[in-house]
């Protein structure tokens, strides 16, 4: 996919956010009913691609052997798997170790041996990661582990929140992706599904529930190609498939994305916060609490507070 392109341009919050509402999942239909699901950039150039395979990525934390910076490129499954299993490893270690609720409890994680191969010998390459360890790594990934899981939401109006929250300096737009199920699950009627849709219980992962999360995730990212595809070119690739086997009409796009102006990310947040999307929702503590409070204070343009014992 082009990353410039199959673009739908809103020119200001209030038209973004009636474009997204009427994508909105019907409130009694079940989430597995759910047509789309969408992820919020903070930069419209960027594609759909995982934290893990991100070039300049770091992967681990302390092992020395297997720690790895991810050049985004394709590296031999092993590789790669072992140090995104390290970096997994050592956060649940650690939490552990300070008396936090980890989400798993597998033999390897007890056997582990930092100076072993996990990937490729007690856990096949192929096989990496085990859905016995998808709640761990929905864990990780949403307190900045890097992860090859890409996190979604069934909610195309919390996508907005994060796509607006902090978006990178010198960003001309802002996108909400939009990926149609309905259009990847027809393509597959002959063919495997390129990408695993990934659903783990939100009862140990607050963030989770409140941002009505999922993930999607490529089992063969890197196989046999120059470089590492993003998510985006794999649906579409898919879903080009489908079309050419019959199985879906001409025309037929498995991802949308719909662009803002960067300079309405204010806006789109005043906005969304009047719907009860803002931080102190979205990641319910008392540090996502005092953010919120933070960020609408730092909004109150032009507002001057006066110092203690000035009169107003």
């Amino acid at each position: 996919m082009n990353p410039n392109g199959d673009d739908i341009t809103c020119h200001n919050a209030v038209e973004l956010v009636e474009r997204l509402r009427t994508l909105l999942l019907d409130e009694t239909a079940p989430e597995m009913a759910a047509p789309y699901i969408f992820r919020g950039q903070g930069d419209a150039s960027w594609q759909l691609v995982p934290s893990a395979f991100r070039s300049g990525t770091e992967l681990g934390y302390e092992s020395s052997q297997f720690c790895r910076v991810s050049d985004g490129t394709p590296k031999q499954t092993w590789e790669e798997g072992n140090a995104e299993a390290t970096a997994l490893l050592e956060f649940l270690q650690l939490g552990d170790i300070v008396g936090l609720d980890i989400p798993v409890d597998h033999k390897w994680l007890r056997q582990w041996n930092p100076f072993r191969n996990v990937v490729g010998h007690d856990i096949g390459s192929l096989d990496w990661p085990p859905q016995e360890l998808y709640e761990a790594l929905a864990l990780a990934q949403h307190h900045g582990v890097p992860t090859r899981l890409l996190d979604f939401t069934y909610d195309p109006l919390i996508a907005a929140f994060f796509a607006a929250k902090d978006p990178p300096q010198g960003a001309g737009r802002i996108a909400v992706w939009c990926v149609d199920l309905q259009a990847i699950n027809l393509a597959a009627r002959n063919t495997p599904r390129p990408v695993e849709i990934v659903s783990v219980s939100r009862l140990q992962n607050r963030n989770l529930a409140a941002q009505r999360g999922l993930f999607l995730l490529d089992r063969t990212a890197g196989w046999g190609q120059t470089r590492t595809r993003t998510l985006d070119e794999v649906l579409e690739n898919h879903i080009s498939g489908g079309v050419t086997r019959g199985d879906l009409a001409a025309g037929s796009c498995a991802v949308r994305k719909f662009c803002l102006p960067a300079g309405e990310c204010s806006a789109l947040l005043d906005l969304l916060s009047k719907l009860g999307i803002d931080r102190a929702h979205l990641m319910p503590s008392f540090d996502g609490v005092v953010k919120e409070l933070e960020t609408r204070r730092q909004r109150r343009a032009g507002s001057v507070i006066p110092r203690v014992g000035e009169s107003t």
